[in-house]
């Protein structure tokens, strides 16, 4: 194994559980210049208030920045009675967690011990060579990718998903993708906003042609420039625009959204367009499903419609 192990915490269990895991000494010194093959494990339960070396001072917030770092590894360690430790881990994007149970035993070691740290990628490093620059070719690829090229060459399934008229998604997609992620989200914890956003003004009496083209087409450029290719962008109905933004919580949804309506209001353009939007997150606990959510972001772009004017966002729907 490459790279240094360091031990957040002062339980003789977990740390006797670490060098038995682990053919090298741990590091109890500060944790800096973190490095790729480097392995951080931190008790959850330990006093780290002082620890200046861990981002925010608590082992959360420390285990989210440290995964920032490529090929840094990080483990929690959670007591047996904690019933949310597990699931936190899981939120700050922790490699692993460990238990500690009352008999003093650490359950989960074998993870650590069955890894290669410091070494991402290496173990398949044979196998794409024997394919290099052949990936681009169907006929000397395996069968797999032979097929995931054939698909990616044909547009003929992306492009029943499209809406004509902006290449965006279309309704019956996002919608079925608003039921995935808003689960992924519940199931893992992690914030989810959704954005509707109305272009309103002269669009929806526009005749199909050209202009009507043009305007859509320059509409969804603004939308595509300011969201990520996580993002799921749709077009909803006639003059309304659909948004799915995994891992985004509600302060991120508005700086986007804003600058979206920003953008949208500043476009010259041949009709007229009066962009308001409405947008929800969760968790929250007053949205108990995915209508619920869709329902709440609906109200607040509603509200944005009849009260707060062109370019305007609405976020609370009380």
């Amino acid at each position: 194994m490459t790279g240094r192990v360091f031990h957040v915490g002062s339980e003789p269990a977990v740390r006797a559980a670490l060098q038995a895991a682990f053919e090298h000494g741990l590091d109890a010194g500060p944790i800096a210049d973190l490095r790729g093959g480097d392995v951080v494990c931190m008790e959850a339960f330990a006093d780290v208030s002082q620890r200046a070396d861990l981002p925010g001072r608590n082992v959360w917030s420390a285990c989210r920045v440290f995964k920032e770092r490529q090929g840094v590894v990080v483990h929690l360690v959670v007591r047996g009675d904690d019933r949310t430790g597990a699931q936190l881990g899981r939120f700050v994007l922790a490699d692993g967690v460990l238990t500690l149970q009352p008999s003093g035993q650490v359950d989960g070691v074998e993870q650590l011990r069955n890894r290669e740290h410091g070494r991402q990628g290496r173990s398949i490093d044979a196998l794409l060579a024997r394919y290099g620059k052949a990936f681009d070719s169907a006929a000397r690829n395996s069968k797999a990718l032979a097929r995931l090229l054939e698909w990616e060459r044909s547009n003929s399934c992306l492009a029943r998903l499209q809406d004509e008229e902006t290449g965006l998604f279309d309704a019956p997609y996002v919608v079925m993708k608003l039921d995935e992620e808003y689960r992924r989200a519940m199931r893992f914890h992690h914030p989810l906003s959704l954005v509707l956003l109305d272009i309103g003004g002269d669009v929806a009496a526009m005749a199909s042609g050209p202009e009507r083209r043009q305007l859509l087409a320059e509409v969804a450029a603004v939308f595509l420039n300011e969201c990520r290719d996580i993002d799921v962008l749709g077009r909803f109905t006639a003059t309304t625009f659909l948004f799915l933004l995994p891992g985004t919580p509600p302060d991120g949804a508005t700086a986007l959204s804003q600058r979206m309506l920003r953008s949208l209001v500043r476009l010259r353009l041949p009709a007229r367009i009066d962009p308001v939007a409405g947008a929800a997150a969760v968790p929250d606990s007053g949205i108990a499903d995915r209508k619920a959510f869709l329902l709440v972001a609906e109200t607040c772009l509603e509200r944005a419609r009849s009260t707060a004017g062109v370019g305007s966002l609405v976020t609370s729907w009380e």
